[in-house]
């Protein structure tokens, strides 16, 4: 044991420890007592030296802060702009701090976690060649960027940046907001105008202290609105990394007069739409946008429902699962990249009527199709289309690299059903498009409305049509479509004054106006047309009714929207008045004539198929019916008479 006089020696390396904490405690000392100003004129000096341009500073201190995050603070800055940008300053400040993360310090790129701004005026101008005015050690760098800034904290500050690039021209201020508001979380108010691509947009809104930029994952409340033209979006709630398009927790509510004004603030230009107006819970997390509750309404038809977009894969992707109780056709064709013109042709490019290019003409908005990939689902309970008798909607689509294709379609019309599938290449030059449409049990009275003094037809239509077509456009896509349609009615009901004139039945056509009309049995009516492009040509054409068989031809032209129809009645008992003639209309399909024209032989006016064509024709609607069915019999080569009723 050591004696009572003698000192107790410390280990050699606890000594150590006890050395480096007294040199960190002493250079930790020294810093916080350090006069930074003593660096100030070197700093200042180095800066307008390299950059060729006066730079002051009056005050410049550094806090080390914890953990690891230097603070430098910088009061009375002024920094003068590049020769090639504006005469303004880049800079002037009443106060600059930048907290830096010192492990960003010897990385290629310097992170600031957060930079503040008070009493600043600050002039950022990026040339189209990536020259920056605000690089002052190498100003000539056209480099990618060496520092990036996560967070702002801004007070009575202005910013504008403008980037020749992309033709940006922006300008926000910051000011101290209203009691009210600074109570509600919401110190500050954010005001934006600018110019982009030539089209102006504004904005303000209530913000907290911070704002965050890039990469910190910090959010901030926000409530205020953003507006370009008659385009108005208004948020409330909170964002995160606004130049990441990060993290979102918001209500927002979307209104203007047309989706196409959303060009240029996206890479696409969406198709035009009538006025529209919708609300949702917005909510963003690892790129993927979920739109849940999604209220409103495009044009006259309301839509709700939820949806979602995904960033993350190649092509980004869109989900959305829609309902609507009562919509307009030409309302919901921007979901297929389709102009509402189409569908309205009297709309002109801005709404009215008479305006613009006639709306078959308009080319096809096939970009947007080629940008997203998207599966939809949208149930429409009433749909209306003009003078359509539509009824109502279902469909589920995918569109995938640029294909849309709709293999469950079921549109209620005319008290029945059409049923099928539709495809769409939108990045076929030209698009094309084809489709396989069934009509169900459609309701003959619901698409021809009787003549004064006529009772209404009534009987079930069946029909099935098969066609392709590709164009640039609407009427492009019917210059060239090619396919076939058939179509039957049978075991129905016509208006016998209706079935007097057509067999030309003078006599008794004038009794039954005399005397009042009545209904008698349709049997069948049936009609087979073969389209090349664009051209229609009947192969049957045939209506036998209790009274009368009328066989005809038409041809149809889709291209100039024209018809030729012939039908010769042959009259089951003759009257004296009867004439012995064929009857021809003809003209488009808005405007036709007809007149009493000489008797066309019913060899010719009839079927120029073989019975065994027409029976393939007529296949897919007869199959299910029984053998002894009324247009079965009708269209036997060898016709058995029908039961009068």
């Amino acid at each position: 044991m050591p004696g009572k006089g003698s000192r107790r020696r410390i280990p050699a390396p606890r000594r150590a420890h006890v050395i480096l904490i007294g040199v960190l405690g002493a250079l930790a000392a020294g810093i916080m007592f350090f006069d930074w100003n003593w660096l100030r004129g070197p700093l200042v000096n180095y800066l307008a030296k390299t950059s060729g341009r006066e730079v002051r500073v009056d005050d410049l201190q550094v806090a080390l802060g914890w953990p690891l995050a230097p603070t430098v603070r910088l009061r009375g800055v002024y920094v003068q702009n590049a020769e090639w940008s504006s005469r303004e300053p880049l800079a002037t400040a009443g106060e600059v701090a930048f907290t830096l993360a010192w492990n960003s310090l010897w990385s290629e790129r310097i992170m600031i976690k957060r930079l503040e701004l008070v009493d600043a005026d600050i002039n950022l101008h990026r040339k189209a060649d990536g020259l920056r005015n605000w690089r002052l050690t190498d100003p000539e760098d056209r480099g990618p960027g060496a520092v990036r800034i996560m967070t702002l904290a801004a007070q009575r500050s202005k910013m504008r940046f403008v980037n020749d690039g992309i033709d940006l021209d922006i300008v926000a201020t910051t000011a101290p907001a209203d009691a009210a508001a600074s109570a509600d979380a919401l110190p500050n108010h954010l005001t934006v105008n600018g110019k982009y691509q030539g089209v102006k947009f504004s904005g303000a809104a209530r913000i907290g202290t911070v704002m965050s930029f890039r990469a910190s994952g910090a959010w901030f409340p926000i409530r205020g609105y953003v507006a370009a033209g008659k385009t108005r979006l208004d948020i409330d709630g909170r964002l995160a990394d606004i130049f990441d398009l990060g993290p979102v927790d918001a209500k927002i509510r979307l209104a203007g007069d047309t989706l196409s004004n959303f060009y240029p603030f996206l890479k696409f230009k969406p198709p035009p739409t009538r006025a529209f107006r919708v609300e949702a819970k917005v909510s963003q997390e690892n790129d993927k946008y979920v739109f849940a509750q999604i209220k409103g309404k495009f044009g006259d038809s309301d839509i709700a429902g939820d949806a979602s977009y995904d960033r993350q894969p190649e092509r980004p992707v869109a989900t959305a699962n829609l309902r609507s109780g009562s919509a307009e056709l030409a309302d919901l064709v921007f979901l297929a990249g389709m102009d509402y013109h189409v569908v309205l042709p009297n709309q002109g490019a801005g709404g009215e009527a008479g305006g613009g290019r006639p709306a078959a003409g308009r080319a096809l908005h096939t970009e947007p199709l080629q940008h997203v990939d998207a599966h939809v689902k949208l149930d429409v309970k009433k749909l209306r289309a003009g003078s359509w008798p539509v009824d109502s909607l279902q469909l589920a689509a995918a569109l995938v690299d640029g294909m849309l294709t709709v293999n469950a379609l079921d549109v209620g019309a005319a008290g029945g059903h059409i049923v099928g599938s539709f495809e769409f290449e939108a990045k076929a030059a030209p698009p094309v498009a084809r489709a396989t449409l069934d009509a169900r049990n459609l309701r003959l009275e619901r698409l021809l409305k009787p003549r004064p003094n006529e009772v209404a037809s009534a009987g079930a239509i069946r029909s099935h049509l098969q066609l392709s077509a590709h164009g640039k456009s609407f009427s492009a896509m019917l210059a060239n479509a090619t396919g076939t349609l058939a179509a039957v009615v049978e075991d129905g009901v016509i208006s016998n004054l209706a079935d007097a004139k057509l067999a030309l039945n003078l006599g008794k056509a004038l009794g039954l106006r005399l005397g009042g009309d009545r209904a008698i049995a349709l049997y069948c009516g049936a009609v087979a047309l073969d389209f090349r492009a664009g051209i229609g040509k009947s192969k049957a054409l045939v209506l036998e009714t209790e009274q009368t068989h009328t066989d005809g031809a038409a041809v149809i032209d889709l291209r100039d929207q024209k018809f030729e129809l012939v039908l010769t009645p042959q009259p089951k008992k003759p009257g004296i008045f009867t004439l012995n003639s064929s009857i021809r209309v003809q003209g488009a399909f808005k405007d036709a004539g007809f007149k009493i024209d000489d008797r066309v032989p019913l060899r010719e006016a009839g079927a120029a198929a073989s019975p065994a064509t027409i029976a393939n024709l007529f296949r897919p609607l007869l199959s299910d019916r029984r053998a002894t069915g009324s247009c079965t019999r009708v269209l036997t080569p060898v016709r058995t008479p029908l039961p009068r009723k």
